[in-house]
């Protein structure tokens, strides 16, 4: 390392040090401080991205529950949010709520096509639980058993469990296979806390004939 014994020697080795850097520390100076603003900039856009989803979303919950809505022109407006959001977790909430809106309408295919939606984008396990608790009972309804079984075979949270074997009986019972609906029940029991659920007894007492 140099030894400058002088204040004329430093300021020349400033000098130097300065003509043979100073553009590439500018040049970093920048590109740190453009890195810092964009960042913070991209903040602000997502922030107000989200708030903007926040809105709309709100005035869709509005509208659908607003006495003698257009139901049908509620839904293509909720898709047209849908596709302007995918990705986000408005997106996902807003298929719920058009799910649960086409099913009252009896668009059980409009249903099913949400909460596929629901179930392939969103990354919540208790999310994708309810929309396949709800896909199932779609199916049930419309009284595709086979179809309800093999969606009730997915694996969900343990918060969901109870649910999923109790629907998993009352599917079982409509397709006339008593004695695995009790064993359905009987599991759902096993997973429900104690005297949460009342029904579930009901159903039980009205299959203690069934042996097993």
């Amino acid at each position: 390392m140099e030894i400058y014994n002088t204040e004329e020697q430093q300021v020349e080795a400033i000098k130097r040090f300065w003509k043979n850097n100073g553009t590439s520390i500018l040049a970093g100076i920048a590109i740190g401080l453009a890195g810092l603003y964009g960042f913070r900039y991209y903040q602000t856009q997502q922030l107000g991205a989200l708030e903007a989803q926040s809105g709309q979303y709100a005035a869709l919950i509005e509208q659908a529950s607003a006495e003698g809505a257009d139901k049908a022109t509620w839904l293509v407006e909720t898709q047209k949010f849908i596709d302007a959001n995918k990705g986000s977790s408005y997106s996902v909430l807003a298929a719920l709520l058009a799910a649960k809106e086409a099913a009252f309408l009896k668009d059980y295919a409009a249903a099913e096509k949400q909460l596929a939606f629901v179930i392939a984008t969103s990354k919540a396990p208790e999310v994708i639980a309810l929309a396949t608790l709800r896909q199932a009972r779609l199916q049930l309804e419309q009284a595709n058993y086979e179809a309800a079984l093999k969606t009730l075979e997915t694996t969900v949270p343990a918060s969901f469990v109870a649910q999923q074997q109790e629907l998993k009986g009352d599917v079982l019972l409509r397709a006339g296979d008593e004695s695995k609906a009790k064993a359905a029940y009987q599991a759902a029991l096993t997973a429900s806390e104690a005297g949460k659920n009342p029904l579930l007894q009901v159903k039980l007492n009205e299959l203690a004939h069934v042996a097993g």
